[in-house]
């Protein structure tokens, strides 16, 4: 049957959709000019994501920011804070790994004049490890302490946000996710004791022909990385010109669901897996695969203008 063939998150917006026809189209019809108009996009572009996992443009809830109080950012004016991060999967400033397609290493990190954060992916003839593609990833674990001074980051709920340029060009998954050591649990209890939350990561074709060109996908992951491993990808959800303009991409993340958004219009909202109780650490990543040897943009660099996090206001409150 061709609801077989259907993934079980497409099937379930289907159902959702097919019982909100009736109502929607009664919507649709009282409605007038511009707000029909608006109406009537949205919920084509649900079907479109439906049935064919389309990007749509977020058209959700705007994201009411009363609710929460600014407890950490990094603007990137003073360069790199290594009392904050250190490497993810590099264990020290000067420490190269392999990676997928790629060598990472601090040297793929650099401040622009009016404070920014680069990591660029290049090809180097003559790099630390040898000839080959860098690139970088950096994180605020606070349980790992590589050069004596990490204390590193990590937050129990509240919202977190990106506001970056992606690089342009095959092969490149720039990403900002939200990640615990508990994610490596063997034997895990879904998502409760450790997950990872990607709030922003792109695809790697970068054909301005692709269904996803100029859009970004969110996802969170359980239950490890093994065989017992399970993913729920929210959607694909289009930016504004994201390899030339800065856009935002967070998450709200409270005891019973994550709320993502894109320029703080809500895309999604999800508890899959039983939504994660222990606090995340946050991670800046230029992931690379072999697509990127067609990538005609290199140099191409990750510009991140922010990161932050805010702490539910209620929350606050509660423990003072």
């Amino acid at each position: 049957m061709l609801l077989d063939k259907i993934p079980k998150r497409r099937l379930a917006a289907l159902t959702s959709l097919g019982g909100a026809l009736l109502a929607a189209l009664k919507a649709l019809f009282a409605l007038e000019g511009k707000r029909f108009l608006a109406l009537l996009v949205a919920f084509f572009q649900l079907w479109g994501a439906a049935l064919f996992d389309l990007p749509v443009k977020p058209y959700k809830n705007e994201i009411d920011m009363s609710q929460f109080v600014l407890v950490f950012e990094d603007e990137f004016d003073s360069g790199f804070d290594d009392t904050v991060w250190q490497g993810h999967y590099v264990y020290g400033d000067s420490d190269t790994q392999p990676r997928d397609t790629a060598y990472w290493n601090r040297d793929q990190v650099s401040f622009t004049d009016d404070g920014c954060l680069k990591i660029t992916v290049a090809y180097k003839e003559d790099g630390p490890a040898g000839a080959g593609y860098y690139s970088y990833g950096m994180e605020t674990n606070p349980n790992k302490n590589y050069n004596g001074r990490h204390e590193g980051y990590e937050q129990l709920y509240g919202y977190f946000e990106v506001r970056c340029i992606l690089p342009k060009g095959a092969g490149l998954n720039p990403a900002f996710w939200l990640l615990t050591d508990g994610m490596w649990a063997d034997d895990t209890d879904g998502g409760v004791s450790g997950a990872e939350v990607d709030v922003l990561e792109t695809g790697t074709d970068f054909d301005q022909k692709s269904k996803y060109y100029e859009s970004i996908f969110q996802t969170v992951h359980v239950d490890a990385y093994g065989d017992a491993h399970r993913q729920e990808i929210q959607g694909w959800f289009y930016a504004v010109d994201p390899y030339n303009q800065f856009n935002t991409y967070g998450v709200a993340w409270n005891e019973d669901e994550y709320i993502f958004y894109v320029n703080g219009v809500e895309t999604a909202r999800t508890d899959f897996g039983g939504v994660c109780r222990v606090p995340l650490y946050l991670i800046l990543s230029v992931g690379v695969n072999e697509k990127v040897a067609g990538n005609e943009y290199l140099p191409s660099a990750f510009v991140v203008d922010y990161v932050r996090a805010y702490q539910y206001r209620d929350l606050l409150i509660a423990k003072d």
